[in-house]
Formats: C-alpha cells, sequence, structure tokens
C-alpha cells in the first residue's frame, strides 16, 4: 500500500499536519490491532520537525482517548548529543535516570540493526557511518509512557 501525501514530505526541517499523521496512525493502530506503539518524544531525538509532529499526534491521540485499550503508546528519550555518542559507556547513565522501560540490545540485534541502516546507502552519510559506531540509541533505548489522561489539546 503506497500513501502518498505531499503534506507529509521526507524532510527533516517539514512539519506534518498533526490531523493526518493522527488519523493514519489510528487507522493502523485499529486495522492491525497494535498493542504497543513506539515514536520520538517531544524533541524529535534529532530535532526534525516530522519526529515532532509524530509524537504531539500521539500524544493528542492518548490524552484524548483514542488510542484503543489495550494499546501501549511510548516516547524515545532524547538524550542530549555527548550522552548520544558514548555508545556503551552510556549504559551505567542510562540505569541512573528515571524512565519508564530500558532496552538493551544484544550483539546479535546489534547486527540486524546495523545491516538495516546499511540497506539505505543513499542516507548513509558519513556522519550516520559515526552513528553506526557510537551512537547509545544503537545499543541503549530508553522511554518514557505516553499518558492517556485525558487533557486538553489545541490542535492547528
Amino acid at each position: 500500500m503506497c500513501l502518498c501525501f505531499r503534506e507529509l514530505l521526507d524532510d527533516p526541517k517539514v512539519e506534518w499536519n498533526i490531523h493526518i499523521i493522527s488519523s493514519l496512525v489510528l487507522k493502523q493502530i485499529n486495522t492491525s490491532s497494535i498493542n504497543m506503539v513506539l515514536t520520538f518524544d517531544g524533541r524529535g531525538v534529532s530535532g526534525h520537525a516530522n519526529h515532532v509532529a509524530i509524537y504531539h499526534s500521539l500524544s493528542y491521540l492518548a490524552s484524548s482517548g483514542k488510542i484503543p485499550d489495550g494499546c501501549c503508546v511510548l516516547s524515545l528519550e532524547t538524550v542530549n548529543v555527548i550522552r548520544k555518542y558514548l555508545s556503551v559507556l552510556e549504559l551505567p547513565i542510562s540505569w541512573l535516570c528515571e524512565s519508564d522501560i530500558s532496552f538493551l540490545i544484544d550483539s546479535e540485534e546489534y547486527r540486524q540493526a546495523k545491516r538495516a541502516m546499511l540497506c539505505h546507502r543513499s542516507q548513509l552519510l558519513w556522519f550516520r557511518h559515526l552513528y553506526l559506531l557510537f551512537s547509545r540509541y544503537m545499543l541503549i533505548n530508553t522511554f518514557r509512557v505516553i499518558s492517556q489522561e485525558a487533557k486538553h489539546w489545541k490542535i492547528y
């Protein structure tokens, strides 16, 4: 299935429409009986506007009670650039900092993630090679649960 939307350009500077994202995500959750959604946090990990829009869309769905019962929404925590590139040395810091859920991958999962990144050669610029070698996100990921409490949201 190809979803082609001019409003959803693959560009880190383009802010995606929250209504479109919310609708697409909710449809996929319901159609596929998804019980967990992982997304970016409000800083978008890399500061990408489209990552932030995805977070806001899921936060809106959760806070307005539109996420189906039994589906948990988690946001990947953004860390500062020093922590981001400490690789495995960042593990003690992650364990000491408060988060709801932490994932640590093993060597086979690391190789699988690296193979997946290498499949996208057109996006594998010099700095992404550094990311593969040193980024804590290749090894350690911490998440926060996006609350499903009722809040008042304004969507523009």
